[in-house]
This record gives C-alpha cells, structure tokens and sequence, in this order.
C-alpha cells in the first residue's frame, strides 16, 4: 500500500515591491555562524530529502564493510541496512515497510561511549525516530549528518493534507512534552527552525491575490502562535540548556523573551557545561554554553534579515508610521538595552564573533538609542566591525544610506529593482577597500561629533 502525500510549497510571487523581497539578501554585514550537527528539519526536507517520516526500527543487519572516506584517517564502516514500520510521512510517499541504508563505525558504541553525532546518524531495533532520507534504488538512505531527529514514540496526529513544514511542527510540539530532554531539547531547538522559515514563507506568499493562500497563511500563523506559548512554557525549565535554546529559539519565532533571560546566557559559566558535559550528555559538543552563547547572538543577527507581514491586511510591518523602512527583528524586545548590557559582558569582549554580531543588529535597526555602543565600536580592534559603527552612525545621524562600501540595492528601493536583472553593483572587497581608504577620517569625525552631542544621549 502506498501513502499519498500531498505536499504544498508557497511559489514566490512579488507582491510586496522587490525591496521587500530582498530583506537580508547579500547586504553589508553578513550574519555570522554555521549549522553544525544541528538540524534545521525544514531546510533539510526541503533540500536534502525524498522522503522525511516517522519510523520505528523493526531489524537491523549487516552487509558489507566499506571504506570511511567523510575525512582523512576515517576508520572502516558497517553498511548497515534497517527494515522498518512507517508509523507517519511528512514528506513524499513510500510503502509501509521501508529498508534504509547507514553507516556505522566498525568500533561503534565502544567502550569509549558514543562517538560525536552518533545519537544523531546511527539506527537501533525498535527505535522511533523521524528521519530524513534520500531514495537509493529500491531502498532508501541515511546520511551521515542532518538526517534524524528523536522523537516521542506515539503518533502525532495531523491532517494528511498539510504541508510538511505543519506536520514537522505538530511532532515537535509533541515533543516538548517528552520525558526524554534529549527529545525536548530538539524539539525546542527545530520549532525555533520551523517558525523561522514559516515566517519568511508567510511574507513570500501570494496572499494578496489568492484566498486559498491566505488560509494556508492564516493556518500558519495559527500554528505559529501554539509554537510560541509553547516556547514560553520551556523559557522557565530548570534545565539551562534547554531554557537557553527556548530562547534563541524565540527570536526564530517573532516573541520577545525579554532581555533576562538572554543576557543570563551570555552571563553564564561556559566551565559550568562545557563541550565535555556536551558530549557526554546529548552526543554532541554543541550544546556547551559556550556555542549556545554564540548561536543566541548569531540567531538574533539573522533575525534582523526578514521582513514581518501583518496578515490582517497583508502589509509589511513598517520600523515605524508613515515608513517606507520594513522593522527588523523580533516586535517587544529591547535591542538597545540589551546590546548596551551584552557589551559589557566578558564572554562578548572576548569574541570577535559575538561582536560581530551585535554590530551588525545595530547597523541594521539603527537605533538612536544605540548611538553611545556605536561610538563605542568605533574602538573595536576588528575593521568590519568599526566600518559596520560608522555605517550605522551614518544612517542613524544623517539619514545617509549612500556608504560606498554599501551595496545600494540593500538600502535604494531603486536600485533593489535593478539589481534583480544586474546583480551587484559592487563587490564587497572593493567597498571595504572604499572604507578603509578614508578610515581615519570616518572615525575621527564620529568621535569630534560625539563630544559636541553625548550629553544628548546620557542614560540612567
């Protein structure tokens, strides 16, 4: 018997002007980081995937040794093949009993413990687990990465009907509930995945001229919204890991967590779960304080990157009344009070990364009441994240959007339209070359204009 599967993807139509459409296209301060061992289930159905469903492991056998060849000095694989019961699709349609190809290390649950990733690549009898697969003949195949996600062993029920992305978000809702915290922890962490893409997704569909669209929409937002109480729930765990990924994963989401909790992160002990912890708890060195720092800062950059579409009336939400300039980030949260605090923090003067990052939000949203961290920046021992100060001085101050070392598409409505049909007008080594030439004067500008107007800008 075969499963039907009636997959939905939203065909991008410019309905909004192209501007819009561009929001965080190659713009001048690129957001910062990599995915790592995490999943991001969306992204991977979407990319990786023929087929993405929930199975439960009915046997396992071995068919051959193969050689490792992922990197240098990998020792020899297992070529395993794994019959299985398909309890639930999310994506493609298959039988009800699949065989799946993996691979396993020939020295695999060694005494050693698992090897990194290995909770997150490898099989067993009777496991459940949702998965991601890519059809190899007659059977299917595992990757060695980005390809499992653990889940609750029941069947989630959803509309046959829905799209992928709601099916997905329906097993991780379930999720949060689990007893397992590996199983919640990923389930946090991908919802905040989920919300990310189904958001951009909202803002690229064809509302204005389909009403069948704007019902998938609404039904979108609708599961965004049990997305976020959720996440809120999981912001008050006891355990820090998982409390600090419902975080990160609230930017993702579009709901503020408030400045407490993110700055709590980025003020936490990295001795206090360290990559060891990591490892020896979820499989995987991910998860220590010290990436989850990073990635909150890195999430809260890439956040800044889309444009938010009310859907009462499908308009993009302006930065303000009257403003042609869409609003970046995540609406109720206080940026400038939290970067004014996160830059004093030790784990931030001590990464240029993070710096990084910051900087960057504050190009992006430009907030008078960040003036006093640009000025700051201005200091900063990196080039990138002085130029990205004196950008945002530039905006901020001036209403100037005519940097040369910006691309004009990212700030020209113009120009945006243009660049549809002629790429970009400049590259980014020759802007940054444009900025450095005149550095000095930049800067010693900005700290002359600072001591005739900082008492403008003094805060309690």
């Amino acid at each position: 018997m075969k499963r039907d599967i009636h997959s939905y993807r939203i065909v991008p139509c410019v309905i909004i002007c192209t501007w819009f459409c561009l929001s965080g296209a190659e713009s001048f301060a690129f957001p910062t980081g990599s995915n790592g061992w995490h999943l991001n289930c969306p992204f991977q159905a979407k990319a990786n995937a023929d087929l993405v469903c929930k199975i439960q492991v009915l046997s396992i056998r071995q068919e051959k040794i193969a050689k490792g060849n992922l990197f240098p000095g990998q020792g020899d694989l297992h070529e395993m093949i794994a019959k299985s019961k398909v309890l639930s699709v999310a994506k493609g349609e298959c039988p009800d009993v699949i065989n799946i190809e993996f691979f396993r290390l020939v020295n695999s649950h060694s005494t050693l413990g698992l090897l990194p990733g290995e909770l997150y690549t490898d099989l067993s009898e009777n496991e459940v687990c949702l998965i991601f697969l890519k059809a190899s003949g007659p059977n299917y195949k595992l990757n060695r990465i980005h390809s499992k996600a653990r889940v609750r062993p029941d069947v989630v029920e959803c509309n046959p009907g829905e799209m992928p992305n709601l099916k997905l978000l329906a097993e991780f809702l379930a999720g949060c509930d689990s007893e397992d915290e590996l199983v919640r922890l990923q389930a946090v962490e991908e919802l905040g995945y989920l919300g990310d893409t189904m958001i951009r997704n909202i803002r690229s569909s064809p509302y204005r001229d389909s009403n069948e669209a704007l019902q998938r929409c609404l039904k979108m937002d609708s599961s965004l919204s049990k997305a976020r109480e959720v996440i809120k729930r999981m912001r008050s765990c006891e355990d820090i890991v998982t409390r600090s990924m419902a975080v990160i994963s609230s930017f993702q989401l579009d709901d503020s967590p408030g400045i407490a909790g993110p700055l709590e992160l980025l003020r936490a002990d990295s001795s206090d779960f360290g990559p060891n912890d990591s490892l020896k708890k979820y499989g995987i060195r991910d998860f220590c304080i010290s990436s989850l720092q990073l990635k909150l800062l890195e999430t809260m950059d890439s956040t800044t990157r889309r444009v938010l579409v009310d859907l009462k009336d499908g308009s993009v939400i302006s930065r303000e009344e009257g403003s042609p300039y869409p609003f970046r980030g995540v609406r109720r949260f206080d940026y400038a009070d939290f970067y004014r605090q996160a830059l004093d923090c030790e784990v931030v003067k001590n990464s240029e990364q993070m710096r990084s990052a910051i900087a960057n939000v504050i190009w992006i949203r430009y907030e008078r009441r960040s003036v006093p961290e640009m000025i700051q920046l201005l200091d900063d021992s990196c080039m990138h994240i002085r130029s990205t100060a004196v950008s945002a001085l530039r905006k901020c101050i001036n209403s100037d959007r005519s940097n040369s070392w910006e691309p004009r598409h990212f700030y020209d409505p113009d120009a945006a339209r243009e660049y549809i049909n002629s790429g970009i007008e400049k590259k980014l080594e020759d802007r940054q070359k444009d900025y450095q030439d005149n550095e000095q004067e930049y800067i010693l500008y900005w700290k002359k204009w600072w001591q005739q107007h900082k008492n403008e800008f003094e805060t309690s």
